[in-house]
């Protein structure tokens, strides 16, 4: 095993680990919007490592639908992937991009939206199943199953993984170009210290997303990301509409281009939106090898997105084929490849290049330090506050 690999495995280890504690094998949530965070279901079995189907699932081809529409987020998935999947199997699968959870969950809660699949973000798994939007997994139907890290599964948000499967996961920081910060960046004054933001003002944005960046204003100003308290949210309230005059935009659809193309010279990110503008993304654009990505001094939040069918698709057989394929190792390994963020399929990460390893040793994966300053963004009756929040950011 290369060098290289070698120490990813153990940072992939490390990050395991920090998954399992922060997640462990709860019967309660760290919190949700209803409350508490008692989980009163779902109550089926944890999945085990090997599924009962065996290696291969068996597809009745008269049972697959002709299409299925994938309601994902922006340049998070590798399109050869698609065009393989519909020559395997005959079925097109459509694809339509989110920028942010909570524009998904609208559109989903207005019902009939016309979706099968969709990539919601850890606690918004456990918000969509509560309301009754997604269906039950069929497990005979996932032998690929097996190959997801059992670290990964099993989260406070879908106890026994009853409605979910990890699709990827990540962390949230800062992405920059090395040609203007030659010292490197090391905290999130370099996009809230006004007198650091001046320099290049029109050139850098912040994600658009109501917990992300707030969540990066508390981490600035000394908080939890977390903070819900009157005192911190003003804070960063008045923080952010300072910040505001000097944005390019409010930004989570296209920021990996604009790094590359040199339009932002640095940007709130995720690591996967920074590793596509540090190497590129298929035929999509040119990468630009000046790109870095960090997790300030401050702190960062750490978060996994999860594959679920909706409960008023028509074509669940055809989505849990369509999931079954995408957890096979060769194309987990494809994708993770191609959109650069963290694979929880632990046979993918045996198959992925030096080239992406090299990358996440760089930076672009955390590492045992790195780890103790991430968080994970909890949900409960008091985080409604964020909406609030946002919205008086974003009406300035």
């Amino acid at each position: 095993m290369p060098q290289g690999h070698t120490r990813f495995t153990a940072l992939l280890l490390i990050i395991l680990l920090a998954l399992a504690a922060c997640g462990g094998q709860p019967t309660a949530s760290p919190g949700t919007e209803y409350g508490s965070g008692a989980t009163a279901e779902p109550t089926a079995t944890p999945p085990t490592a090997q599924p009962s189907a065996g290696d291969e699932l068996q597809v009745d081809r008269s049972r697959l639908s002709r299409e299925l529409r994938f309601f994902n987020w922006s340049d998070y998935i590798d399109p050869s992937i698609l065009e393989d999947f519909e020559k395997e199997y005959g079925v097109k699968v459509i694809v339509d991009p989110f920028d942010n959870n909570e524009d998904m969950l609208a559109k989903v809660r207005a019902g009939r939206s016309g979706y099968d699949i969709i990539t919601p973000s850890d606690y918004a798994v456990e918000i969509m199943w509560r309301e009754g939007l997604l269906a039950k997994l069929d497990k005979s139907l996932l032998p690929n199953l097996k190959n997801i890290d059992p670290n990964l599964l099993n989260k406070y948000f879908d106890p026994g993984n009853v409605y979910s499967v990890p699709y990827m996961y990540g962390t949230t920081g800062i992405a920059y170009n090395r040609q203007f910060f030659p010292n490197g960046v090391d905290s999130w004054a370099a996009l809230f210290d006004p007198a650091q933001i001046a320099q290049y003002r029109g050139k850098f944005s912040m994600l658009d997303d109501e917990r992300e960046t707030p969540g990066a204003a508390l981490k600035y100003l000394g908080y939890s990301l977390n903070e819900t308290s009157p005192e911190a949210l003003k804070k960063a309230q008045d923080l952010l509409i300072a910040q505001k005059p000097f944005l390019a935009a409010y930004n989570s659809s296209d920021v990996n281009r604009k790094l590359a193309s040199g339009e932002y010279v640095i940007a709130h990110s995720w690591s996967g939106t920074a590793l596509q503008a540090r190497k590129g993304l298929g035929d999509e654009f040119s990468g630009n090898p000046d790109i870095a990505f960090v997790i300030p001094k401050e702190g960062g939040m750490i978060w996994m997105d999860n594959m679920v069918i909706l409960a008023e698709s028509p074509n669940a057989y055809t989505a849990h084929v369509f999931m079954n394929f995408l957890m096979r190792p060769d194309i987990a390994a494809r994708n993770t490849e191609y959109i650069g963020y963290l694979s929880p399929n632990a046979e993918a990460i045996k198959l992925l290049p030096q080239e992406i390893i090299d990358l996440y040793n760089e930076g672009f994966a955390p590492n045992d330090e790195v780890l103790k300053r991430l968080e994970w963004a909890i949900r409960n009756d008091q985080t409604a506050a964020f909406t609030d929040l946002w919205t008086a950011v974003k009406g300035e």
